[in-house]
């Protein structure tokens, strides 16, 4: 190679076969490694209703989120598993990320070259900082939006048939329909509609449908069911966002090397060099300013809603991992005219070598928590069912109600006798073998006292 051939023409025979052997391989020792989760916080709510759907409450909104998808995904895998076992809906949530990884690698290299696109996929792949969207298999929303609208991106980047922009519109109708999220992804697509000047036909015969879908939506189901936090429409809400936004953009790149929101501000600084600097551009780098007008967007609409809980909220992992898929793309467009010199690659291959070290750590971590949660959570679980027959039992109780809130002793007995459990049958010797704080904490607050 010449001194001034650059990442962007850099290719690699087998590109997309490393890429695929790196999302097979992290999907097994994820599988693996979350193969001890189970149940959790939000997922009752649908376990306790998904027997009883009908077709119009599949478009009922969750958490202000039009969440039809993941809502048919989990009806499906409740229908053919019950709860026997928690890893079919690992392994979906598991599919997903890793099909966004390597979405993700295409994108980028479309652009920006092999080596690039194969630092982007392997960085999302073990992004510790938004391990919610790949271990807890209720994200499976989030992870549906991102799967829909960076195929949606990539169907528009460069359209190669008349289906693209066909093709394109119903995959962002989906990334809807999976979560809020979506509107991140529209909202990139049509900056970069706008500024790849596609004609006024092209534009709208994409927009149009993803926007009519949520404009009738919204008012047939949406505003009446979404459980608003507050209205955003409010000069307080607006006010929230001069800390939320720097805080939610600086929290995502700071993740990508295991920082959390509390380095916020080195984040937001590099975002808005970066972002500036690929501005510059123009038109070239149009799919780059697009994604960061929808990463822009994501906090901003997300702030004026949750701005109230605490700037903190913007760094939360669900959130990263949004924010690292729109992210990484720009970061990959700022160094695609990089000469590809020893000194420079070294540069970027430890950076992206740091990464994913960080993220792999930072990610063993979060399954570490998750795993000793679900312990705690068994444990209570397993004082339930024992004292099913207990006449000190309080129905109504809340088994958990840190990590649980909405789960009652009811509910809990009737969706296990229906839907099964992994959890054994066990007896007083085996009660005592358990955590005995989460079964005393079990006991307090689901039996009631003796008179």
């Amino acid at each position: 190679m010449t001194p001034f051939t650059t990442f962007a023409v850099v290719r690699f025979r087998y590109a997309a076969q490393i890429v695929l052997s790196m999302c097979a391989a992290t999907f097994v020792v994820l599988l693996y490694s979350v193969r001890k989760l189970d149940f959790y916080y939000d997922e009752w709510d649908f376990v306790d209703r998904a027997e009883h759907w009908r077709f119009s409450d599949y478009f009922v909104p969750h958490q202000e989120h039009w969440s039809t998808v993941p809502m048919v995904v989990y009806r499906l895998l409740l229908g053919l598993n019950g709860m026997h076992s928690y890893l079919p809906f690992s392994a979906t949530l598991l599919l997903l990320h890793s099909a966004n990884a390597f979405l993700l690698f295409l994108l980028v290299r479309r652009r920006c070259g092999d080596a690039l696109g194969i630092g982007a996929a392997a960085i999302l792949l073990v992004l510790g900082r938004g391990s919610d969207d790949f271990i807890w298999a209720f994200q499976i929303g989030f992870s549906c939006s991102v799967f829909f609208g960076l195929t949606a991106l990539l169907l528009l980047d460069e359209p190669r048939a008349n289906w693209s922009s066909a093709s394109a519109s119903a995959a962002l109708v989906l990334s809807l329909a999976s979560s809020g999220e979506g509107l991140f992804f529209v909202a990139a697509a049509a900056v970069l509609l706008l500024l790849r000047s596609p004609g006024f036909r092209t534009l709208a015969a994409t927009l149009a449908p993803p926007i009519a879908a949520y404009a009738i939506w919204y008012p047939l189901y949406g505003a009446k069911h979404a459980d608003i936090a507050r209205s955003p429409l409010s000069l307080h809400a607006a006010a929230g966002l001069l800390t939320f936004v720097p805080t939610g953009l600086g929290a995502g790149v700071a993740g990508l090397v295991g920082l959390d929101w509390h380095q916020a501000w080195i984040g937001f600084a590099l975002f808005v060099a970066v972002f500036a600097y690929v501005c510059r551009r123009g038109r070239d780098a149009a799919l780059a300013i697009a994604l960061g007008v929808g990463v822009i967007a994501q906090f901003s609409a997300t702030g004026l809603v949750r701005a109230q809980f605490g700037t903190a909220l913007a760094g939360a992992s669900r959130y990263v991992y949004i924010a690292a898929v729109f992210t990484l793309p720009i970061l990959a467009e700022a160094l695609r005219n990089v000469s590809w010199r020893p000194r420079r690659v070294e540069l970027v291959a430890v950076a992206a070598a740091v990464s994913c070290f960080c993220g792999a750590l930072t990610l063993n971590n979060a399954i570490d928590h998750r795993n000793r949660t679900f312990e705690r959570q068994k444990a209570m679980l397993q004082t339930v069912w024992f004292h099913r027959a207990d006449p000190r039992l309080n129905p109504d109780a809340v088994i958990d109600p840190e990590d649980a809130p909405t789960l009652t002793v009811r509910l809990y007995l009737r969706t296990r006798a229906e839907l099964g459990s992994p959890l054994p049958e066990i007896d007083a010797k085996a009660l005592g073998a358990l955590d005995t704080r989460a079964v005393a904490r079990a006991q307090k607050n689901v039996l009631l006292p003796q008179h």
